[in-house]
């Protein structure tokens, strides 16, 4: 057994001022004032807040992307992920074109498999829609995957029609499933992408401004009026803009169940990260993502209701491209891989941005960040917080420390980070996996424990 002692402890029922959580092999014993018992070792959490251990809810490790692959694996990006804070990440497992469900999830379970140092589970990203999917849906959700993925954008590779979106959303809500969907109208977006290019328009300022956040909100509302047609709960992943939160509400409104998500990106970054129509540099190229960054606006909005339970929880949508010998070789914006690393910064980030800066409370904190997920995608009471017979999954942080965010003190395996030179308060300090003490005043143990296959239940759609 091990006693965490004094510290300010995060949990469902709100913060235990000098609480105690103890440990009891893989498992949370007891939450709550406790007394040391005679020879059981003691961890002084004495100034320090003790939260869940993360949940991340969107990321994509060893994935392949055209002729690029991401940089961090599940051996890398899980490391850095628990460097952080983050014990359980939940990757998006994906079939691509002629592949069966049941090949991507076996895929993906051969990457992960040995490799990852957190516990994990997946989504099941699906790249096209074909009839005989509603099938190997319901094998996928028989081996504990019981959350897919959808793309309304990217033309020719992964967008599917509106039909498509009825016939799965059809399928998910008969099994019991949700999906997530990437919301941009991918036909417009290709559009003004072979405009601008026809123009001479080649660098990154031009990702953001071929990709506007109202076509985000056309995408959010036309996914309402089929997800309302099905009756399927289903969730906006990534959710970038004030526009595209007003129609979650208006889908809200007509009485449907959709749950929001967004990222620390989203609510810490902006559109300046571009520079000007002729800054073609590295730097700007770092920030290609889809969808792009937005204004100090959005951002102003999606805190308000990330805080308010109108949006339920952050995933960081990790997806590692190298500067040099991958975004460097793009020809123009529309061929520079996209996504952006920050799978080890989510927990720091949002509580120096969130709680220090006033935004969010301890225990929303928690809830955005461990419980929400835990709970939408099936793996509560297990995961996700801090209560007796949970996975002991603990993260000790300690609010004092001021610091630069630097590439270079980073685990991930990507060669940069957007948040470079980003002023931080707080600071993950220890970290249990399963009762394991995987980070110890900051630093890795040098013997990890093999981090463990999560197959998801239901998901608990009432999440706020």
């Amino acid at each position: 057994m091990t006693l965490l002692r004094g510290g300010r402890v995060v949990t469902p029922e709100g913060v235990l001022e000098g609480g105690c959580v103890r440990i009891d092999g893989e498992t949370i014993a007891a939450v709550g004032m406790l007394e040391p018992r005679p020879g059981e070792p003691v961890l002084d959490c004495t100034g320090c807040v003790v939260l869940p251990g993360g949940v991340e809810s969107h990321c994509h490790l060893d994935l392949e992307a055209g002729d690029h692959v991401t940089a961090d694996d599940f051996a890398t990006g899980t490391r850095a992920a628990l460097a952080g804070g983050t014990t359980t990440v939940i990757d998006f497992a994906t079939a691509f074109h002629g592949q069966t469900l049941t090949t991507g999830f076996d895929r993906w379970s051969a990457k992960a498999e040995g490799r990852a140092v957190t516990d994990y589970a997946f989504h099941l990203a699906m790249t096209q829609w074909r009839d005989e999917l509603a099938d190997e849906m319901g094998e996928v959700v028989s081996r504990g995957v019981t959350s897919f993925k959808l793309y309304l954008a990217y033309r020719d590779t992964m967008m599917v029609d509106d039909g498509q979106v009825l016939a799965a959303l059809t399928t998910s809500a008969r099994l019991g499933a949700t999906i997530g969907f990437h919301c941009e109208n991918g036909v417009l977006v290709d559009t003004l992408v072979k405009a601008a290019l026809a123009d001479g328009h080649t660098t990154p300022h031009f990702h953001a401004l071929t990709r506007p956040a109202v076509l985000e909100a056309e995408a959010v509302d036309r996914l309402e009026v089929i997800a309302a047609l099905a009756g399927a709960p289903h969730y906006v992943v990534h959710l970038s803009s004030a526009l595209g939160l007003e129609a979650v509400r208006r889908g809200r409104a007509t009485g449907n169940t959709v749950a929001a998500e967004t990222c620390p990106q989203y609510l810490l970054l902006d559109a300046g990260a571009y520079g000007g129509p002729d800054d073609d540099s590295l730097r700007a190229r770092a920030f290609v993502m889809s969808p792009p960054l937005r204004t100090a606006s959005d951002r102003n909005a999606l805190w308000a209701a990330l805080a308010s339970g109108e949006v339920q929880f952050v995933g960081t949508d990790h997806c590692s491209f190298d500067l040099v010998g991958q975004k460097d070789a793009a020809t123009d914006f529309a061929h520079v891989p996209n996504g952006i690393p920050g799978i080890e910064l989510r927990m720091a980030l949002m509580y120096s941005a969130g709680v220090a800066a006033g935004r969010l409370d301890l225990t929303r904190l928690a809830e955005v960040t461990a419980t929400n997920a835990a709970r939408y995608f099936g793996l509560h009471p297990r995961k996700g917080a801090l209560v007796p017979g949970a996975d002991a999954d603990v993260l000790v942080l300690d609010p004092a420390p001021r610091w630069t965010v630097t590439h270079a003190a980073l685990h991930e395996n990507v060669d940069h980070t957007p948040y470079e030179g980003i002023e931080v308060q707080g600071r993950v300090r220890d970290v249990f996996l399963r009762g394991h003490r995987a980070v110890t005043d900051g630093h890795l143990a040098e013997h990890l424990p093999a981090g463990h296959y999560l197959p998801c239940g239901p998901p608990d759609t009432a999440v706020r």
